[in-house]
């Protein structure tokens, strides 16, 4: 799957710990070899928002866009280690 990290997302995930960012590595390996984003344990479709997800790693929530080729990690929906909702 191609993958695209926007920038406000690389930002914010910067700022986590770094066991945090590890987490998400491993998520992104996962995603880089399966064929659809619902094949990754922790992401579930946004109801009735066809194309959009939620992947949940510990407390925090990715919003993901996947349009059929490519994959969109967006922003965090919520962060742990914020104190700010995006969504």
């Amino acid at each position: 799957m191609v993958i695209k990290i926007e920038p406000l997302f690389v930002s914010v995930l910067q700022k986590c710990p770094k066991e945090f960012q590890l987490l998400f590595r491993k998520i992104y390996q996962q995603l880089k070899v399966v064929d659809k984003p619902e094949e990754v344990k922790g992401i579930i479709p946004i109801k009735g928002e066809k194309g959009f997800y939620k992947l949940f790693i510990d407390k925090s929530k990715v919003g993901l866009r996947w349009n059929g080729k490519m994959l969109h990690i967006n922003t965090f929906l919520y962060c742990q280690y914020l104190d700010e909702e995006y969504d």
